[in-house]
């Protein structure tokens, strides 16, 4: 019986989207201070290749504490924000009261949505927790014609380049895979399937994907909200989580002078919908 009592249950995609729908919104001002923001270029592409202007009206997917947000409502556009996490869509209403912007309590497979309306949908980091068939079909319906979708992740790590604090950190967090990052990121970085998915479930046209190598500079207070921003690590009981924040909090502290850098990259993928026939 003591063995059955501490074994754990296989961690799956399932459970993974279940525990993300409540865990994040724990503490929704921590999460804000750790995440960081997104290339200037995919802002860019969003302006000069998806139509984001002056009174475009944009749906956002998981938009947790709103730092997209901020950037949509910076261009004049009006967002739709669908958030499943309470915690977190009472966040956003709260520091965006006044803005522009409606948030909507639900999945968005559960989101009710008027069919065609938005001139573009996106999702920064969130659409892997969205049913791929169900979530690109209603992608495609709800986006007008001649409208785009922007869904695009930021992976905290980058195979192709050292990472000093990564291996600095494997002890504490999980052998080579500190961040759990690995594993899942093969499905953010397949695009071709991803590309696919977006046309044949989605109906988008023009479909692209771009890659963008960057650096994470981190301080240790960031760095520490950062590390309990991750779903790995939130998972964990307190006690645990205090011991390896402080744990990363140390290395950075002594191995590098308070100052750490992290190589990410980001990929964003683009399509649009079809006009319709005049």
């Amino acid at each position: 019986m003591a063995a059955e009592a501490g074994r754990q249950e296989p961690v799956t995609i399932e459970s993974l989207r279940d525990a993300a729908r409540h865990v994040y919104g724990a503490d929704a001002t921590g999460y804000a201070e750790g995440r960081p923001d997104y290339p200037e270029e995919i802002y860019r592409t969003l302006t000069d290749r998806c139509g984001l202007e002056e009174g475009a009206v944009v749906l956002e997917i998981g938009p947790g504490t709103g730092l997209v947000t901020r950037r949509l409502v910076a261009q004049g556009a009006s967002v739709v924000a669908v958030e499943p996490d309470p915690a977190m869509g009472e966040y956003l209403a709260r520091s965006l009261r006044g803005a522009n912007v409606d948030v909507v309590g639900a999945t968005f497979e559960q989101a009710p949505l008027p069919e065609t309306r938005f001139d573009l949908a996106v999702a920064a980091t969130s659409f892997h927790w969205v049913d791929q068939e169900a979530g690109l079909s209603k992608l495609g319906r709800v986006v007008r014609p001649g409208g785009w979708a922007a869904l695009w992740w930021t992976i905290y790590d980058d195979p192709d380049r050292e990472d000093p604090f990564r291996q600095a950190t494997a002890h504490l967090l999980g052998g080579a895979d500190p961040d759990g990052q690995r594993p899942r990121s093969a499905f953010q970085l397949d695009t071709t399937q991803r590309c696919q998915d977006l046309e044949h479930l989605g109906g988008f046209r023009a479909v692209t994907s771009q890659l963008f190598h960057w650096t994470a500079h981190f301080d240790t207070r960031r760095l520490r909200a950062f590390y309990g921003s991750l779903i790995e690590i939130r998972r964990r009981p307190a006690s645990e989580q205090g011991v390896l924040l402080g744990g990363i909090e140390s290395i950075a502290l002594e191995q590098f002078a308070g100052e750490v850098t992290r190589p990410f990259v980001t990929v964003i993928y683009t399509g649009q919908i079809g006009r319709a026939h005049v």
